[in-house]
């Protein structure tokens, strides 16, 4: 499943209640909030993301905000490897690039990762030119 979320501003809870077990592709074109960072990094562990991608403004805050949403699930103490987010920030990369990385290199190694979200944090909505993008990679 290939679901996409137009984030033109902060709202509450931008991921989608029918994904687990998912890739996340996270594209950042507007300045975003660290409060609101950290909240949607945590809705993102809570609803079961395996892997985050962060790409643009602030981008390895991101990764870092994935981290600590992360160890904070798991009070900061083991976890079951089947559970663990893998990260990567991507600055420098083009937009191609990071979609790219997304379709072909985020494996995990205990889960198929076949579902991707994209929270799209940008001020006109692209959604289109994304999946073109990504099926095309």
């Amino acid at each position: 499943m290939f679901s996409y979320v137009f984030l033109p501003t902060d709202v509450p809870e931008p991921v989608p209640k029918d994904m687990t077990k998912f890739k996340c592709l996270i594209l950042i074109e507007r300045e975003v909030g660290g409060d609101y960072r950290y909240e949607v990094c945590k809705a993102l562990v809570k609803a079961g993301c395996l892997y985050a991608l962060a790409w643009g403004i602030d981008c390895s805050a991101w990764d870092d905000s994935v981290d600590w949403a992360f160890l904070e699930a798991h009070n900061f103490g083991d976890y079951p490897e089947d559970k663990f987010v893998r990260t990567t920030w991507h600055e420098g990369e083009t937009l191609e690039e990071v979609v790219e990385f997304a379709r072909h290199c985020t494996d995990h190694s205990e889960v198929k990762l076949e579902d991707v979200l994209v929270l799209d944090f940008v001020h006109h909505e692209r959604s289109g030119l994304i999946k073109k993008l990504y099926f095309a990679a």
